[in-house]
């Protein structure tokens, strides 16, 4: 890229529908999305069915991207294909605890490499080679737990694992409470662990068949820490309808790699009768 960068926008078109067959529930869909230096088509379907008195969801999906990123400045374009599956089971034990846990595997072939990003090979920086060929797999684990005092527990855990032989670790913990009927507050740990890809190095010599200057290839650990409150007004808000809700939240993000982040997002729900 030059050093004067370049604009961009996206533009996304999605189209879903849904029907359900007594106990069980299919989805079909499908999205377009551009943006200046990338385009991706997908196609999906979904089946959930409820059991044991509905305190029992199983689902599982399907899922087809092929994706076309450009190789700027050039005016070259490659091809992706991404072929996505999931399974998952939630599971309400009480009115007070719900769990799930899911698995999802993904296989892309294609092109794979950051065309934007460059490393060091023999001195020169270099736009890296990635291999085009990865299978990802993840595990998932989330509890979702009521307190005494309207306060409720958020646990969420993911081990991931792909033939790049890249793993990583996440945890969340977050805690919510009501403070009456009109202002929730609440607050979110995530900690984040992961290895380097198996062709990762800082920099290269000699004559490597794979090098990458992608940062999210590289072995890094991160933490974040949010904060987060909700005002919903009785008679609603600033004129508008009942349940209107202003949402105000704050991250801050720390990474070994050195980048920090602080992030403020404000936002207005407002319901359509």
């Amino acid at each position: 890229m030059s050093s004067d960068g370049a604009n961009n926008g996206r533009f996304v078109a999605s189209v879903n529908a849904t029907r359900k067959y007594g106990d069980s529930k299919v989805t079909v869909g499908g999205e377009f999305s551009r943006e200046l230096f990338y385009t991706a088509t997908t196609g999906l379907v979904s089946v959930s069915r409820d059991l044991n008195k509905s305190n029992t969801t199983v689902a599982g999906g399907f899922a087809y991207s092929f994706n076309q990123p450009q190789l700027h400045p050039s005016e070259t374009t490659e091809s992706q294909h991404s072929v996505d599956a999931y399974a998952s089971v939630t599971q309400s034990w009480t009115r007070q605890t719900v769990t799930q846990f899911g698995y999802e595997i993904n296989q892309i072939n294609g092109y794979q490499t950051n065309p934007f990003l460059r490393t060091e090979v023999n001195g020169v920086m270099t736009v890296g080679n990635s291999p085009d060929a990865r299978t990802r797999h993840a595990l998932s684990a989330r509890l979702r737990q009521a307190l005494p005092g309207e306060t409720f527990l958020d646990a969420d855990y993911r081990y991931y694992h792909d033939t790049w032989a890249l793993d990583s670790n996440a945890l969340s913990l977050g805690l919510s409470h009501h403070f009456g009927r009109s202002v929730v507050g609440g607050g979110a740990y995530r900690r984040y662990t992961q290895t380097g890809v198996y062709f990762y190095e800082p920099s290269y010599t000699g004559t490597p068949e794979y090098y990458t200057g992608d940062f999210r290839l590289f072995p890094f650990n991160s933490n974040s820490v949010t904060g987060r409150l909700e005002i919903t007004p009785r008679n609603g808000f600033m004129g508008m309808p009942q349940g209107t809700a202003l949402t105000l939240e704050y991250e801050r993000y720390h990474s070994t790699t050195g980048f920090v982040a602080g992030i403020f997002t404000g936002g207005v729900r407002v319901p359509l009768k």
